[in-house]
C-alpha cells in the first residue's frame, strides 16, 4: 500500500497526520515494525493447521515484483519478493530471504516427484548428507560436482533441498494445509494442498 493510500486511509477513520510525520513512522521505527512483523506471522502460522496464500503483481521503485499475502481468519500477511517461483514462496513461508538446504530422505522422494533422473540422485548422494548448508555453499558444491547438471534439473534439485530444510527446521512453525490456487509453485511445499473456492468459483456465472 503505498503512503498516500495509508494516509487517506486514515484521514477516512479521523485520523489527522502530515505526510511527513506519517513517513517517519514508516521509515525510523523499522525495528518495532518487523518485530511486531515476525511476532504476528509466527503466532497465525501456530494459529491453524492450515494457511491461505495468493500472490499478485506489485511494483517497487519501478521493477516489477510479487506480494506474497499468506492468512487465515485471524491474521494477515504480506510479503513482497522479486520473484513469484516455488523458491520464493519457500522462503515466504520460512519467514526469511536466505534459504538453507539439506539433502535428505524427503529431497529423495521430491526429486522422484520432479522426474529428475536417477543418475542426479546417485551423483547427489556423493555429497555431504544430513548437512545443512547454506545458499551459496550448495551452489558451490553443485558447481563443482554436479558441474553438467542442466538449469532446469538443478531448480528442481534446489527446490527439493529447500524444501527439505523446510520440514525439517523448527525455527517457525511448518504449515501442513496451503490453501491456495493450481500455481505450480504451490506444489509440494507442503504435506497437503488444499484449492480454494473462491478459485473455483470464477469459472460459474
Amino acid at each position: 500500500m503505498t503512503q498516500g493510500k495509508l494516509l487517506e486511509f486514515l484521514e477516512n477513520i479521523g485520523i489527522s497526520m502530515s505526510a511527513g510525520y506519517l513517513s517517519n513512522l514508516l521509515i525510523k521505527n523499522l525495528g518495532d515494525f518487523e518485530a511486531e512483523y515476525n511476532q504476528v506471522y509466527t503466532s497465525g502460522l501456530e494459529s491453524s493447521s492450515w494457511q491461505h496464500i495468493d500472490q499478485t503483481s506489485a511494483r517497487v521503485k519501478g521493477v516489477n515484483q510479487t506480494t506474497n499475502v499468506i492468512c487465515n481468519p485471524w491474521y494477515t500477511v504480506y510479503s513482497t519478493t522479486a520473484k513469484k517461483d516455488r523458491l520464493s514462496v519457500i522462503g515466504v513461508l520460512q519467514n526469511r530471504q536466505e534459504l538453507e538446504y539439506v539433502l535428505n530422505g524427503l529431497t529423495y522422494e521430491l526429486l522422484t516427484s520432479f522426474n529428475v533422473p536417477t543418475k542426479w540422485h546417485n551423483q547427489m548422494k556423493l555429497l555431504p548428507q544430513e548437512t545443512v548448508l547454506t545458499e551459496l555453499e550448495f551452489n558451490s558444491l553443485l558447481d563443482t560436482y554436479l558441474s553438467k547438471l542442466g538449469s532446469q534439473y538443478r531448480t528442481r534439485v534446489l527446490e527439493a533441498a529447500a524444501i527439505s530444510f523446510y520440514h525439517q527446521q523448527s525455527q517457525i512453525p511448518v504449515v501442513e494445509f496451503l490453501v491456495c490456487d493450481d500455481a505450480p509453485q504451490f506444489k509440494l511445499i507442503t504435506d497437503n494442498l488444499a484449492l480454494c473456492w473462491v478459485h473455483e468459483a470464477r469459472h460459474y456465472k
